[in-house]
Order: C-alpha cells, then structure tokens, then sequence
C-alpha cells in the first residue's frame, strides 16, 4: 500500500475515534474536550489537504447519482466541521477563553447541532468509502479471498451492530439532537461509560451499514 494511503486512514481513523471521544463530553470535561477538538479540525485540515484533487475536479465531468450524493455528503461534512469549529471559538472556555466573543448562546445551540450532524455525517462518509476501506485493510494485512462462510458470518456482525444501534438512535434521542429540540445534551451519570461508547460505536456502525447498502442499491439501479 502507498504511503499516501496509510496516511490518509490512519488520519480518517484518528478523527472518527476523536470525534466519538468528543461527543463524551460529560466524561472528559471541558478542557480535554476542548483540546481534542482542535487536534480533530487540525487533522479535517490535514485531511482536506490531501484531497486537494478532489475540490478542483468538482465542477469537473459528469455528475451521476452516486458522484451527486458523496458530494452533497462531503460538503455538508465540510459546513458541520466549520460550524463545529466557529461556534467552538465562541463559547471556549479554556483555548480560547482570553478572546471576547458575543453571542454565546447561539453558539452553543450551534455548536451542538453541528456536533450531532457532524457524527452522523462523518458515519455516512465512512459508509460511502467501506468498500475501499475494507480493501485497504485487507491488502495491509495480505489477507487472502475471504470464503463465503466468512462473508456471511461478518454480515450477520455487521446486521447485529446495525441492529442495535438502530435501538441506540432512539434511546439516546439523536433525531431529537438533529433537529435541536435538546439543546443541551443530558447524561445520566449511573451508567457506565462503556455504554455510552457503545452506543454511539453502534450508532456509527448503523449509518455504515445503511450508506453501504443504499449506495450499493443505487450503483445496481444503474445497470
């Protein structure tokens, strides 16, 4: 594998542990959310950076359903990070405390809203590139063929995570967080804090597995 490629995953790696991480934020307190929040952007940053190509062939070629949708799902990714990140200025407390800003309760109903679909968004951006995902860590590992028994028995994996995360979207009220009818996220501090990683893993694991399908349905469709 090129050196670019390990690169480029172990950055997307970084940032989707970064950003589970971060929606833990009655478990890691304000100046370690904070901190991680800036390492995330900066590494988004870096991200962007190598997918330079990407932003200056977009008004380039054909647009097909499949191109339309990764470029709706990248830009809004692009304008919940820049939300994420403007409306983290506003009400820091510990980076940037020492800079004045005004309208601090608007950030923070911002900030949490770009936080939630951020999550969501970057959990449909993974699912758009499973397939090369799945690849490139095949080929890291020089695994051979998987047989149709290994197939089935990680698709049954996959169904189950899928499963319950679909019970994790509705017990932790994301829809809710979506559409900022919460704008201040509850945490119940009886439960353990594994649960609430698991969850949130889930939640991610059911977007995957919804975009992989979808996108698989659409790319058929075109046949």
């Amino acid at each position: 594998m090129k050196p670019k490629m390990i690169i480029r995953l172990s950055i997307d790696t970084l940032m989707t542990v970064l950003f589970i991480i971060m929606m833990a934020y009655r478990l890691t307190g304000n100046t370690a959310h904070e901190w991680t929040g800036m390492t995330l952007f900066t590494l988004f940053i870096i991200h962007n950076v190598l997918n330079l190509n990407w932003y200056k062939a977009i008004f380039k070629g054909k647009y097909s359903v499949v191109r339309v949708i990764r470029t709706a799902v990248n830009l809004l990714l692009l304008l919940a990070m820049v939300g994420m990140m403007v409306s983290g200025l506003i009400i820091s407390q510990t980076v940037f405390s020492l800079i004045p800003f005004i309208g601090i309760d608007f950030g923070r109903k911002l900030h949490h809203l770009s936080a939630y679909w951020g999550f969501i968004l970057m959990s449909i951006h993974l699912g758009l590139h499973w397939v090369m995902i799945m690849g490139a860590a095949r080929r890291m590992r020089k695994s051979p063929k998987a047989t149709r028994t290994l197939v089935l028995s990680l698709r049954l994996i996959a169904a189950i995570i899928a499963g319950y995360g679909l019970y994790a979207f509705f017990k932790r009220e994301i829809g809710q967080y979506l559409v900022l009818y919460y704008s201040y996220s509850f945490w119940d501090y009886e439960q353990l804090a594994v649960l609430f990683f698991i969850d949130f893993i889930t939640i991610m694991g059911l977007c995957v597995f919804i975009t992989y399908y979808v996108m698989k349905r659409v790319q058929k469709s075109k046949r």
